[in-house]
């Protein structure tokens, strides 16, 4: 799918304009958000509207959505054998999209458009023209070097994020991938019934306890800065990092597989709409990032936890020792590793509660606002 933009100033093509896109022979009927064809009165009033505009001097957009004649035919929009698109549910889909791009702008009470699709090219593909018959964009001042004069006019200029917004609408109104992510969490709901019969605990692995203590040595002393993403945290990160690798390599192995290959997935579809130049990779990690950053504060919550309790026992102990004036306490080596087995025991219900957080709120349209942002 190409999209493709032009900022038109020169009225004088107006007419021939809407003419092109309501040619029969390219089976371009008018269509608009309220109504699938427009007859001979509609055009009429429809062009009265797009004058109005021009005498005040309102910018007149024309947009076109080219699409790839087989990638709509694998969506069950096209069939190439009879050469029928389902133009209702375009027709939709090009509302949807300009609504979109309309409410970014804050045009969408302000525009009247019009549009057609059309076939006669080897990509079915879609004109759009819209306009404010009474303008309401701000004023620019430009030199007009022709006529030696300061000119103001109306911006023109739509953000780029509006665009990319009409361009995602439309993708995510063409595919539906709900049933991958319904297969997601239904991965994850067995995972975790699975875990509940059998229940592996990270205290049971020398090498966890290990990187936790190492983690603890190297957080800040300020509990308050114990947060994944605080810079003071930088030499705890790859231990936590490592247990929560062990953690999900152990108990999440299959369900990583399978959420890696509809990433990868989500990561094609995106080359294939939006061109091989986009940031499509970004989404990919964007989302892993996402989950290691989750239980990275699994990991330091309980390990938070775990000091404030150690502190309450030792002022306890201290208390303790004021009313015995003779008594050290001097915690035994099976008490500290009891404190710390209890810990890692918590800090597993922690995970798998982070981890199936994580896989629920997961949506398709996360992916639409990161590629808004580029």
């Amino acid at each position: 799918m190409n999209f493709k933009r032009d900022h038109e100033d020169d009225f004088q093509i107006f007419h021939h304009y809407m003419e092109y896109m309501g040619d029969e022979e390219k089976q371009g009927e008018l269509f608009t958000q309220h109504h699938n064809k427009l007859d001979d009165k509609q055009k009429k009033e429809m062009k009265q509207q797009f004058q109005r505009g021009q005498k005040r001097g309102s910018p007149m957009w024309q947009d076109v959505l080219s699409f790839d004649n087989a990638f709509l035919e694998e969506q069950g929009l096209y069939n190439s054998k009879t050469k029928q698109l389902d133009e209702r549910r375009m027709k939709n889909i090009v509302r949807g999209a300009v609504k979109e791009m309309l409410q970014a702008e804050k045009m969408n009470d302000t525009t009247v458009w019009a549009a057609a699709i059309h076939h006669n090219t080897d990509n079915i593909h879609v004109h759009i023209a819209m306009i404010e018959p009474k303008p309401t964009r701000e004023t620019v001042r430009f030199y007009d070097e022709e006529n030696d004069m300061w000119v103001e006019q109306f911006r023109g200029n739509r953000k780029q994020s509006s665009l990319n917004k009409m361009k995602s609408k439309v993708a995510n109104q063409i595919l539906d991938r709900s049933k991958e992510y319904n297969h997601i969490d239904a991965l994850i709901r067995g995972a975790v019934h699975s875990k509940k019969e059998q229940r592996m605990n990270l205290a049971n692995f020398k090498r966890t306890k290990k990187l936790y203590m190492q983690a603890l040595t190297h957080l800040p002393k300020d509990l308050r800065q114990w947060r994944y993403g605080y810079e003071s945290v930088n030499d705890a990160r790859p231990y936590i990092d490592e247990m929560v690798s062990i953690y999900l390599e152990t108990n999440h192995a299959t369900e990583m597989q399978e959420l890696n290959q509809l990433l990868d997935e989500q990561v094609e579809i995106s080359k294939r709409l939006y061109g091989e130049d986009s940031k499509h990779e970004a989404y990919k990690q964007t989302k892993l990032n996402d989950l290691k950053k989750r239980m990275g504060n699994a990991v330091l919550t309980e390990m938070r936890e775990q000091i404030k309790e150690d502190r309450a026992r030792r002022v306890n102990k201290q208390k303790q020792g004021r009313k015995h004036s003779n008594f050290t306490y001097v915690p035994y080596a099976w008490e500290r590793k009891l404190n710390i087995n209890y810990s890692l025991m918590r800090l597993n219900n922690s995970l798998r509660k982070t981890y199936h957080d994580y896989k629920r709120e997961r949506n398709i349209e996360e992916f639409d606002r990161m590629m808004e942002e580029k």
